[in-house]
């Protein structure tokens, strides 16, 4: 169901272009900034649900993760699919922000027919403050995965 909120116990992905990462490969608060263009501007930051994959282990998830981003981006063989509990991230944030902020982390289906991803998800509420955001959010990351 669109905007339903995700279990605090379950874990979303996140795609992190190469340049930001610090040079060792280390996920930074870079990596969970919105994108700002001319075409558009992000009101939240996309992730995969990785528990809504129903795949039997993380390994098998992350595979599914990087075949659906494939189908709409190009991956950088140097960049990184952060895995980020839901509910640690949101504790995280809420008890660091000086506005002790509560994100919404919540599933946002991307289904198009030539392109579905129902696992597409977003973490809402991060614009204000957004690079202290940014840098708790990463501050949460539990494991990176190459995205090749």
């Amino acid at each position: 169901m669109k905007d339903e909120p995700l279990p605090d116990t379950d874990h979303i992905s996140h795609y992190c272009p190469f340049g930001s990462l610090l040079d060792g490969g280390e996920v930074t608060g870079t990596s969970f900034l919105l994108r700002r263009d001319p075409k558009r501007d992000e009101e939240y930051l996309s992730v995969n649900w990785l528990e809504h994959l129903r795949l039997d282990n993380r390994t098998a998830e992350i595979a599914e993760v990087r075949r659906v981003l494939s189908t709409k981006i190009t991956l950088g063989g140097k960049a990184k699919i952060a895995v980020l509990n839901v509910g640690n991230t949101k504790d995280n944030v809420r008890q660091k922000s000086p506005d002790r902020r509560d994100l919404r982390i919540l599933h946002r289906p991307n289904e198009p027919p030539e392109f579905p991803d129902p696992s597409h998800s977003g973490i809402f509420d991060t614009l204000i403050d957004e690079q202290l955001v940014a840098e708790l959010i990463a501050e949460s990351v539990k494991e990176t995965y190459p995205t090749r």
